[in-house]
C-alpha cells in the first residue's frame, strides 16, 4: 500500500490533486491518502502532496508499529496531524520506536499520527520544491500573476492528454508548469506585449511551447486539447471594454469544440460560472476555492464535456 501526505491548507484541492496524479481510488485519512497501485512522481510532480512512499504498518496500537520496524535503522520524521496531547504523543512515539536505531544516513521513515492511528511509511518521493521556487523567479511578473503552486495544481487537476492549451496565456505561468511536467504546450493571447514576455519567461527555463497571438473567443487553431487557463477577473481584468460575461461565454463556447478531457480554469470566487458552463454544453465536475489575499479568493473550476 502507498501513502501520500497532503497539504491541509487547501485540503479538498490537495485530495483532488492526489487522486488525479494517482489515477485510482484513494482512501483518505486527515492529511494522508492511501492507494494501492504504485505510481511514479506522485509527490515529485505535485503542488500540494508533500511526500509519498510505501506503508510499512498502520495501526492504532504502537506495539504493532514497533513489531514492523524494530531492529532497523531509520531517519525519523514524526508528524502529528490530529491530536494535541503532548504526553500521549510522546508515549506513543517512544513505544513505536523501541529498539529502532536512528541515523540521518538511514532511509527516511514518516511516522504520522492522525485519526486515532499511527502510520509508519518508508518515504520514496518528496515534492520538487526547488522547481517551484525557481519558476517563481521568472524574468517577467506582475501583480495578479498566478504563482507556480497554483499553476502546477491546475495542470495536474486537468489530467493532461496530449497538448495543453492556455488561451489566456498572460506571462506563461501555466505553460511553464505544463512543460515542466512533460506536456506539449500551446499558448494564445490577444496582447502581443504579453506574448513577447511569455516567450522570454519560457526561454529563460529552456521550455519550448507553441505561442501565438489569438483570441480565446475565436480560437485560430485546430485539433484537440486539454485546456488549463487563467482568464481575466478581478483587478487583473484587462478585457479592454469587453464584458466579462461575454468573454466567458465566448471562451467556453469555443473550448467546448476542441476539448479533449478536462478544462481547468480559474475565476474570482465571487462570481458563479456554472450556469454559463452548462450553457456551453459542458459540465462542472467540481470547484475548489483557494484563498489568495483579502481582496481575492480564486475558484478553480474542473470541467468536462
Amino acid at each position: 500500500m502507498k501513502y501520500a501526505k497532503i497539504s491541509n491548507d487547501e485540503s479538498f484541492a490537495s485530495m483532488a490533486e492526489l487522486q488525479a496524479l494517482a489515477n485510482q481510488e484513494v482512501h483518505f485519512l486527515t492529511g494522508v491518502g492511501l492507494y494501492t497501485i504504485p505510481v511514479q512522481g506522485v509527490a515529485r510532480r505535485s503542488s500540494t502532496v508533500k511526500v509519498s512512499g510505501e506503508v510499512i504498518a498502520i495501526s492504532h496500537d504502537p506495539k504493532e508499529i514497533n513489531d514492523s520496524i524494530r531492529g532497523k535503522c531509520f531517519s525519523i520524521y514524526p508528524d502529528v496531524i490530529l491530536g494535541k496531547d503532548k504526553d500521549l504523543f510522546n508515549s506513543l512515539y517512544l513505544e513505536s520506536l523501541r529498539g529502532v536505531r536512528t541515523s540521518r544516513s538511514c532511509p527516511k521513515l514518516d511516522l504520522i499520527f492522525t485519526d486515532g492511528v499511527i502510520l509508519a511509511g518508508l518515504r520514496e518521493e518528496e515534492r520538487d520544491n526547488r522547481s517551484l521556487v525557481l519558476h517563481s523567479k521568472k524574468p517577467f511578473s506582475q501583480s495578479g500573476t498566478m504563482d507556480p503552486y497554483t499553476s502546477r495544481l491546475m495542470v495536474n487537476l486537468s489530467r493532461p492528454k496530449g497538448k495543453v492549451l492556455d488561451p489566456f496565456l498572460g506571462l506563461g505561468s501555466i505553460l511553464i508548469e505544463a512543460r515542466w511536467l512533460g506536456n506539449q504546450c500551446v499558448g494564445l493571447d490577444a496582447d502581443v506585449k504579453m506574448i513577447n514576455k511569455a516567450k522570454i519567461n519560457l526561454d529563460y527555463f529552456n521550455y519550448v511551447c507553441e505561442v501565438a497571438q489569438g483570441s480565446a473567443t475565436s480560437l485560430p487553431i485546430e485539433g484537440k486539447f486539454t485546456i488549463v487557463t487563467d482568464p481575466p477577473y478581478g483587478r487583473s481584468s484587462n478585457a479592454k471594454g469587453v464584458k466579462l460575461l461575454d468573454l466567458y461565454q465566448g471562451f467556453l463556447s469555443e473550448v467546448a469544440e476542441i476539448l479533449d478531457g478536462r478544462l481547468v480554469f480559474a475565476a474570482d470566487s465571487s462570481v458563479d460560472w456554472r450556469d454559463t458552463i452548462r450553457s456551453a454544453g459542458l459540465r462542472t465536475r467540481c470547484v475548489h476555492f483557494l484563498y489568495e489575499h483579502k481582496s481575492l479568493s480564486r475558484a478553480i473550476y474542473v470541467v468536462e464535456r
